[in-house]
């Protein structure tokens, strides 16, 4: 059996790190002006996860309370498909290992396994979200009518 020639490579990928992670933050959603284009008291859905991203609690304490600077009611949800066993019990507890809690957070999490489709990607998939975070008023999943086409 013939192999191809293989040489061994070591690669480094440079990787900027945000000191401030709560800072960047906050600056960065400032930057969007929301204040403007939002009215006070509109439910905002925060997505959380279970990717492993990095200082993923200390994220979520700043956008809540940036959110809540303005005059928003956010609360969070479980954005992970299937994990935790596919149930909204088993997603809270995903999210409770990360440090992921109501009383961390201070806003409530929602979690359900109901979902709406918000439309189809260029090759026919259907786009499903949460339930309780399509309903939010201050949603990005409320741009448009379903038949929104999203990018594959």
């Amino acid at each position: 059996m013939s192999f191809p020639k293989m040489i061994r490579v070591r690669q480094q990928l440079v990787s900027p790190m945000l000191l401030d992670v709560h800072t960047g933050i906050r600056t960065e959603l400032q930057k969007l002006n929301l204040a403007g284009r939002v009215k006070a008291g509109q439910r905002v859905a925060i997505p959380a996860g279970s990717r492993g991203i990095a200082n993923i609690v200390t994220i979520l304490e700043a956008v809540v309370q940036e959110m809540q600077a303005i005059g928003l009611s956010p609360f969070i949800f479980p954005a992970m498909g299937s994990h935790g066993g596919a149930t909204a019990a088993g997603q809270r507890e995903v999210l409770a290992t990360y440090g992921i809690t109501e009383e961390r957070l201070g806003v409530p999490i929602h979690a359900t396994m109901e979902v709406v489709e918000l439309g189809h990607t260029a090759r026919g998939m259907p786009v499903l979200v949460d339930k309780i975070a399509a309903a939010a008023a201050a949603s990005p999943m409320r741009r448009s009518a379903p038949s929104r086409r999203w990018p594959s």
